[in-house]
């Protein structure tokens, strides 16, 4: 058999002489280190002296603390260090405490940095999205008009078993029909809707003399009596004209190409108008974007309400700070300097 492999934990016991020989080197060993330690003298230029007595306060528990170092808000640690040594050159603190009083003064206008960043993180946020957020809302007023239209042209609107709708006279009805119709042209996509709309209508009438029923119908709910004149025009062309008009006095009034040249000519003249509105409804819309996006220059009240007053406790602290450093070294330099003067502004008992 062969004999078993030896452990990796497996160790030779030492012999006495190799266990004194073992202590009497590490013995040599720590007093050669303790010997060099003292040949030490650190750094011997004023400016190294300088950068060693301050690595206390630059990697100290506040440096540590306040520096977010990790994740999406990661902050430079170097650029607070940057500002941690500016600061010292030029309070040149002396002693533990004012060192301390430097560094939370440093503190504070990095916290301070934080609220200015907050604040444009709040005003971008809207400001990234006010195009979008208009567009959207024109959306939802173009197709509330158009579906309110449609209700209103077919009847709809006012119910028969309301007693209050009952009491609404024509002219009231045809004035709400006509709100919603207008308002339809006061949209930049209410205004490409009634040009397709009216291209389809020259469409048909160039090739057929005569308006299709679904397209006169959205004729009817966009222009009915917003533009009672084109509607009235192009009802010439549609089979319900022979029915509900005059019959004709001779044949060639009987003809539809005798009809089309004046439903055109009106039809293009709405779509010039609705081209000069279109020109207007651009003008008007960059001019109330670019007004609504001034008006969110500033963060909204309860944001802007929350950063003044972290910003307000924030200054307490710098100022205070501040205060306490300086009469420290006035002390320091044996000015006399008055003690602080505190104002209790609570109610008395």
């Amino acid at each position: 058999m062969c004999p078993p492999e030896p452990s990796s934990n497996f160790s030779i016991p030492l012999s006495p002489e190799d266990s004194r020989r073992t202590r009497q080197l590490s013995e040599r060993r720590i007093q050669a280190n303790r010997r060099n330690a003292l040949r030490s003298t650190g750094p011997k230029t004023a400016w190294g002296k300088r950068t060693v007595a301050r690595n206390a306060i630059k990697h100290g528990l506040l440096a540590r603390e306040v520096v977010i170092t990790a994740g999406s808000g990661e902050e430079s640690l170097e650029e607070f260090h940057a500002l941690t040594e500016r600061l010292l050159e030029s309070y040149e603190p002396v002693g533990v405490i004012e060192e301390s009083l430097v560094q939370t003064i440093a503190v504070c206008w990095w916290r301070k940095a934080r609220v200015i960043r907050a604040e444009n993180g709040e005003i971008r946020e809207r400001l990234d999205s006010v195009r979008m957020d208009r567009y959207f809302r024109s959306s939802d007023q173009f197709n509330l008009a158009m579906a309110l239209g449609e209700v209103a042209g077919n009847g709809d609107l006012f119910s028969a078993q309301n007693q209050a709708d009952r009491k609404v006279s024509t002219t009231g009805r045809l004035s709400a029909l006509q709100g919603f119709q207008t308002s339809v042209r006061g949209h930049l996509l209410g205004l490409d809707y009634l040009k397709n709309l009216l291209e389809n209508v020259k469409s048909e009438v160039e090739s057929s003399g005569q308006i299709s029923e679904g397209i006169w119908q959205s004729l009817l709910n966009a222009f009915w009596v917003s533009d009672y004149l084109l509607v009235r025009t192009c009802f010439s062309c549609t089979p319900e004209a022979k029915v509900e008009g005059r019959p004709p006095q001779n044949v060639e009034e009987e003809k539809p190409d005798k009809k089309r040249p004046d439903v055109l000519a009106v039809i293009d003249n709405r779509l010039k108008r609705i081209g000069l509105l279109k020109k207007h409804a651009l003008t008007r819309e960059k001019l109330a974007g670019d007004a609504e996006a001034r008006s969110f220059s500033l963060p909204p009240a309860d944001a802007a309400d929350k950063l003044l007053r972290y910003e307000a406790h924030l200054d307490r602290q710098l100022y205070r700070a501040m205060d306490q450093l300086e009469r420290l070294q006035r002390q320091r330099r044996g000015e006399n300097v008055p003690p602080p003067l505190n104002i209790n502004l609570g109610k008395r008992n």
